[in-house]
């Protein structure tokens, strides 16, 4: 067969473009004496492969020169790409046909120069509903900008109110329009939280567990069972502790020090999920569509329920609780020299938060054990740090809100003392657990971080030098401490800010896969997620697979769990950048209404970018706002692309990155959720006779 297959793929690559789908097949049977029924069995494994795509009576070969198979990606309705990178089609939305955002479809490439086409077929549709607003004339205008098609809505004879946010089902698109019938009501858009949930909704994130979920998740005991600490490690005796936020109620992991003549062991004793999540239950499968916890500004969507999240697997002070453990030996130049991983059972003996150890409070027997966890994180980061680890140690926004989801309050945090410790402690556990599973070939998904492209490098390069810096070693294979010595060059300057973001942009983004691809961003050649099975469908599988394989011994579904976890990392990566899309959007959104009473404050800001549109201004409170190119009315500006900054063509004024400037918020634009600011004292408009020029 794999001779017919390949006969076959020739011959269509040779002779077909757009073809008769019947004539095509006998004229393979007359030129290669192949039987019909192999010729179809063939096609159907091409079409599922996407080679071919057959529809309407017609096959398209996907040659990727005369058509293309891909997500039709919509930007605000306007235009949209089907691919990725420099190969991406670019299609116009009078060619969307019957095609909505996010559908497969076969387009027809039109021009090969610019790459532009059309939709030929929609594939399928990813989307099974839509979410719209009904406004004061009873028409439903879709809450997602990306859908520009004319709609329909058949409301069922149910009475619809203006300003309700309802759920309408696809039933056709014909002729550019969008056919729905009344699924629900979501709430009314004053709704505390209706915002929120709407974004959630379009990012096809669920918010509720079904009955199902909840009843597996009753039969799960609150209270640990005696039975279970067989083949266990007892640890209960040891002082071990959690460190976490002040609001967290679902901790992964607790630590403990111990002083060795040539340096420590430290224990990091991660709760063990998968003792009571087990594979192919509701609790299980829910999780692994979810992929993760979702933090928003005011709530957490949890990957788990709460039951387990917050009860039975949080490392609760003073109560038993089943764990796995990673056990380093540390000596004093910070290699980890020896390294295991087995079961365990702990008993927390004391939960503290960040802001303690930050503040420097009086922890009693524990003071001297922690003043030593300090000592050894600051060992183990200077050791990262001359390997060339990257710290991106920008302020994040953190938000004051109360309990009806109203921000009062926005400003920047940055990492502690005690959040540095707990994430190098973090990062040595899932650097020995990689290199363990490496060493034992198991299914796992490892967390890589790609060397950068050479393109995005020239691109930074091309800043840093008008920004006074030159960008050292080889731009197609740079090392992570040349990008480091980037950040230090500019740390404590005005432009520090900026340029973090823009060398964090020209990364590529880290993803999972089965593959151990090494983590560019922190220097190491091997890294996995083990140290958050609550909240991270991957950690979770790696604790099940350690499980199964070295502790149980169980090869028995070993390929299977090979195929599993190619998939597995491909999905939970989807879904890592549509919750992080969502995520933004949620701040974009929460960090608006809270400029809405702010209309008409002044600030110093620091640019962040210059574009055509505008000027881009990050305030103290790390809201940026946009100064527009139409409002700087003193005198006309261009933007100079070479240098990145936007320049007089009288005056010579210049807006660049990382100038200070004085702003004022004069408006919030609801739709996109943009502040609008304009320059304060900037000089005189521009004269009628100038402008007529």
């Amino acid at each position: 067969m794999n001779k017919s297959y390949e006969s076959i793929k020739l011959f269509l690559f040779k002779n077909v473009i757009k073809n008769d789908l019947e004539e095509t097949v006998l004229k393979i049977k007359e030129t290669l004496n192949i039987s019909i029924k192999d010729i179809n069995t063939v096609l159907n494994d091409m079409e599922v492969d996407r080679e071919v795509v057959i529809k309407e009576g017609y096959i398209y070969m996907v040659d990727e020169i005369h058509y293309k198979v891909g997500t039709l990606r919509v930007i605000r309705g306007q235009f949209a790409f089907v691919g990725e990178g420099e190969s991406a089609v670019y299609v116009s939305s009078a060619d969307f046909g019957d095609a909505i955002d996010q559908d497969e479809v076969l387009v027809k490439v039109l021009h090969q120069d610019r790459i532009s086409g059309k939709v030929e077929h929609v594939l399928s549709r990813k989307k099974e509903y839509v979410l719209g607003t009904i406004n004061e004339k009873g028409w439903f205008l879709p809450f997602d900008r990306k859908i520009p098609n004319r709609v329909k809505f058949d409301s069922k004879y149910e009475t619809v109110l203006p300003n309700q946010r309802i759920i309408g089902k696809i039933e056709k698109v014909e002729a550019g329009i969008l056919y729905l019938s009344m699924h629900s009501v979501l709430g009314m858009v004053d709704e505390p939280g209706i915002d929120i949930l709407s974004i959630l909704f379009e990012h096809d994130l669920e918010t509720d567990f079904d009955e199902a979920v909840l009843e597996e998740a009753k039969l799960i005991p609150e209270v640990v069972d005696s039975k279970d600490f067989e083949g266990r490690i007892d640890h209960r005796n040891q002082m071990a502790f959690t460190i976490d936020g002040e609001d967290a109620k679902d901790l992964d992991d607790a630590v403990y020090l111990e002083r060795l003549n040539n340096g420590y062991r430290l224990y990091v004793h991660i709760a063990d999920v998968s003792h009571y999540v087990k594979e192919g239950t509701a609790i299980d499968h829910t999780a692994y569509a979810r992929t993760s916890s979702i933090y928003m500004v005011d709530r957490v969507i949890p990957m788990l329920p709460t039951s387990i999240s917050n009860g039975i697997c949080s490392l609760h002070p003073n109560v038993d609780r089943l764990a796995l453990t990673c056990k380093m030996d540390i000596d004093n130049e910070g290699e980890i020299y020896n390294y295991e991983v087995y079961p365990s059972i702990i008993n927390s003996k004391r939960r503290m938060s960040y802001n303690e150890i930050n503040n420097g409070d009086d922890f009693g027997e524990f003071t001297e054990v922690i003043q030593m966890m300090l000592d050894c994180a600051a060992v183990l980061q200077e050791k990262g740090t001359k390997k060339g680890s990257i710290d991106f140690d920008s302020d994040e926004s953190q938000f004051l809100v109360d309990h009806t989801g109203k921000v009062l309050d926005i400003f920047g945090r940055s990492q502690g003392e005690a959040e540095k410790m707990i994430e190098s402690f973090m990062v040595s556990a899932n650097e020995s657990v990689a290199k363990f599973c490496k060493h034992l070939e198991l299914p796992v998904l490892y967390r890589v971080h790609e060397i950068p492209d050479r393109d995005k490098m020239q691109d930074l390069s091309h800043v840093l030098r008008i920004l006074g810096y030159k960008l050292k070693g080889d731009l197609s294979n740079m090392h992570p401490k040349a990008l480091q010595n980037v950040l230090d060059y500019f740390e404590n300057k005005p432009e520090s800010l900026v340029v973090s973001r823009l060398t964090l942009r020209s990364m590529k983004k880290a993803r999972y896969t089965h593959q151990p691809l090494g983590h560019f961003g922190l220097a190491l050649s091997d890294y996995a997620h083990f140290t958050a099975p609550i909240r991270r469908y991957s950690d979770l599988h790696l604790h099940r697979t350690i499980r199964n394989y070295v502790f149980k011994g169980d090869y028995s579904q070993y390929n299977e769990a090979i195929i599993f976890t190619q998939e597995a990392g491909e999905h939970i990566s989807k879904k890592e950048r549509s919750i992080l899309e969502a995520e933004r959007e949620v701040e974009k959104l929460k960090k608006a209404e809270f400029m809405k009473d702010k209309i008409g404050e002044s600030y110093e800001g620091i640019i962040s970018g210059v574009s055509n549109y505008g000027i881009f201004v990050e305030l103290p409170n790390t809201v940026e706002g946009v100064v527009q190119l139409r409002s700087l009315n003193d005198d006309f500006y261009s933007l100079d692309s070479i240098t990145q900054k936007l320049v007089g063509e009288r005056s010579g004024n210049e807006y660049k990155l990382g100038q200070k400037i004085q702003v004022q918020v004069v408006e919030i634009e609801k739709l996109e959720s943009d502040v609008i600011l304009k320059i304060k004292n900037r000089g005189r408009k521009r004269d009628k006779k100038y402008r007529k020029k």
